[in-house]
């Protein structure tokens, strides 16, 4: 081989290896469109709202399990809601909502399944108002 083909032979190798990763990807991120799932907060009437939300470019349909414990000067909580949803594509959904003493300390627990598919609800959802 001479010095020209050595190098067309590493071009093309180098564009089928990039088409390939381009592939991977693409399979990789087309299960993706699921939706995004987490907890928003805010305050009321000086209590503090925490909902969780999805939010999809698709339809969904599924279930979830949101659980709230709290405790403060108000004494503890342990919330826990869930069952069936649906949810509209491009349109927040809200998977159950509680409201507790602002200051108090909390912890969330959102569980998601949609379309077959366990969702990741650890994320902040601040952006989706």
């Amino acid at each position: 081989m001479n010095t020209q083909t050595k190098r067309l032979s590493s071009i093309a190798l180098l564009g089928l290896g990039l088409a390939a990763l381009a592939a991977t990807s693409g399979m990789a991120n087309a299960g993706s469109n699921s939706g995004t799932c987490g907890v928003l907060t805010s305050t009321q009437n000086g209590m503090l709202l925490i909902q969780g939300s999805i939010l999809s470019p698709v339809p969904l349909e599924g279930s979830y399990q949101f659980k709230v414990q709290s405790s403060g000067g108000g004494g503890n909580s342990n919330i826990s809601q869930g069952g069936n949803f649906s949810a509209p594509a491009n349109e927040q959904t809200t998977l159950g909502q509680v409201m507790i003493n602002t200051g108090s300390n909390y912890k969330v627990d959102l569980d998601v399944t949609a379309n077959g598919q366990k969702l990741d609800c650890d994320q902040d959802l601040a952006d989706l108002r």
